[in-house]
């Protein structure tokens, strides 16, 4: 088995344009290596995947509201096209064995490039509109919730479901090596963050809807969220053990105790219509998902130009109105992060300024928004230059607040919107922190060079360079393309380069 070239090149430019996943900003390089996709393809495909182990992956702690967090992993960027291009080529042979989307709703195969490895981006909100229409026509219904499940997950049994699903000894082999790699040998977990998993861990629970059908169990899921409709209390306990039962024999998972539970009709349609996603929290922001939807087409996932808006709409949405939407949001109790989250995407959609003073001013209430909001700032549109210089100095100073110090995750997100926007040129700050910091700020600042064109200051670091983790290896790799051609040739030239990848990079830096 080999990787086509039609599945490498699809994955390049997925992963370019989606990134590995919603919790990372992008790995510049990837846009690098894309310019020279042909150069990358030709080196992997056709060729045995064994040759390609997996590189250093990066482990986040990641807030998921005020008081839970997750560990998100970010994979070595030549992993993660991998990983996609075997997801691409192999995908339908997972998706064939599924239940059907009408019970199982989460993360359907159909890969396009302006969408991704999934098909529906109205999956959520389908699943929560079938449970409600499900609940009228039952008097007992049973939410469950799979608990950890993703760091619950054994890699026997992914193993088994891609053989299953009849992919090649050597795919499988690949995989499982690359989830080893990120659990340290442990065989058990998958990482949180990357696209192409959900689709691996979708496949784990095959067994376990089949044997829930096999039960007579009436339920809808999504990921791992099941509810299960029952038309008295008696089979609503009886399902519930059944689906203990299923999960510990099938893998050793468990429920979530807190999280399951019991509910009347008359409650549940209420818990249905807070989960959905289109349920505007005031006019404001009714008329700014109108507006956004006039663009976008109704696709969450589309990035609107500044050009492509009318000189009346942009205007139409005011700093004022967008302010109200999230101070509304923050004075809820308890605050809907989830929904707070969803509006932030769209804001990042269209890439208005409105919400940079009040995002910066009530950063302390919207901590598990952080990531959102870091992504929304990278999104931004029509700014004049001294505006950015300004947001860059906020910025800074998030970096000496407690809430920022104590998170890795979160002094990356503010860093590496430095290496994106030319005009927060607060480079004379950034670099004091090159020295005394950890490795990822470190490679933050030799992006954030190569952007603020402090190459002299590069020039500095090539003697450490053989001295450098991977990921600031690369960093380096891309940075050094802004010196002159021979110095970077001979440069390059003197290094041992090896992986795919980094081979591809160093030929776009030689002929930047």
């Amino acid at each position: 088995m080999t990787l086509l070239s039609a599945s490498l090149e699809w994955a390049v430019d997925f992963v370019q344009a989606h990134s590995d996943g919603d919790l990372f900003p992008k790995v510049l390089e990837v846009e690098a290596v894309a310019a020279e996709k042909a150069h990358f393809v030709g080196q992997v495909a056709g060729a045995d995947l064994g040759t390609f182990p997996p590189g250093s992956c990066r482990r986040f702690i990641v807030p998921k509201d005020e008081v839970s967090y997750r560990q998100a992993t970010q994979l070595d960027p030549q992993d993660s096209i991998i990983l996609s291009a075997l997801v691409f080529q192999y995908g339908q042979q997972i998706e064939d064995l599924r239940l059907p989307a009408t019970r199982v709703f989460s993360y359907r195969f159909d890969p396009t490039l302006p969408d991704g490895l999934y098909s529906s981006k109205t999956a959520w909100n389908n699943f929560w509109k079938t449970a409600e229409s499900y609940a009228a026509k039952y008097s007992h219904i049973l939410y469950c919730d799979i608990a950890d499940f993703y760091n619950q997950i054994y890699h026997h049994t992914v193993e088994n479901q891609l053989i299953s699903a009849g992919l090649p000894n050597q795919a499988v082999k690949w995989i499982i090596g690359l989830l080893e790699s990120t659990t340290a040998g442990v065989s058990r977990g998958v990482p949180v963050g990357p696209h192409p998993i959900h689709l691996i861990a979708e496949a784990t629970l095959i067994p376990v809807d089949n044997s829930l059908v096999s039960a007579g169990i009436r339920f809808i899921r999504y990921a791992d969220d099941i509810i299960v409709f029952c038309k008295s209390g008696r089979d609503a306990k009886t399902a519930l053990s059944t689906i203990a039962t299923v999960l510990d024999k099938q893998q050793r998972l468990t429920l979530q105790r807190h999280k399951t539970k019991f509910y009347e009709p008359s409650e549940f349609r209420h818990i249905c219509a807070q989960m959905i996603e289109d349920r505007p929290i005031n006019s404001d922001e009714r008329s700014l998902l109108a507006l956004i939807k006039k663009y976008s087409g109704g696709n969450p996932y589309k990035t609107i130009s500044f050009s492509q808006v009318s000189a009346a709409d942009w205007a139409a949405i005011s700093p004022e109105s967008i302010r109200k939407v999230i101070e509304e949001y923050i004075a809820a109790d308890p605050v809907d992060y989830i929904r707070l989250r969803w509006f932030y995407r769209r804001l990042a959609q269209i890439g208005h300024p409105g919400a940079i003073e009040v995002s910066l001013e009530h950063l302390d209430a919207l901590g598990p928004c952080f990531a959102n909001i870091c992504f929304y700032l990278a999104s931004v549109q029509s700014v004049p230059p001294r505006d950015w210089k300004r947001v860059g100095s906020k910025l800074l100073k998030l970096l000496r607040t407690p809430e920022v110090k104590s998170s890795e995750y979160f002094r990356l997100l503010v860093l590496s919107l430095f290496t994106k926007n030319e005009h927060i040129n607060h480079f004379t700050r950034l670099h004091k922190l090159f020295q005394s910091s950890d490795a990822f700020v470190r490679r933050e600042v030799i992006l954030a060079a190569r952007m603020n064109g402090a190459l002299d200051w590069v020039r500095e670091l090539k003697e450490g360079y053989p001295s450098m983790d991977p990921w600031q290896q690369r960093a380096m790799l891309f940075a050094i393309a802004g010196l002159a051609k021979d110095e970077r040739k001979y440069f390059i030239g003197r290094q041992s380069i090896v992986r795919p990848f980094e081979k591809s990079l160093a030929k776009w830096a030689k002929s930047a």
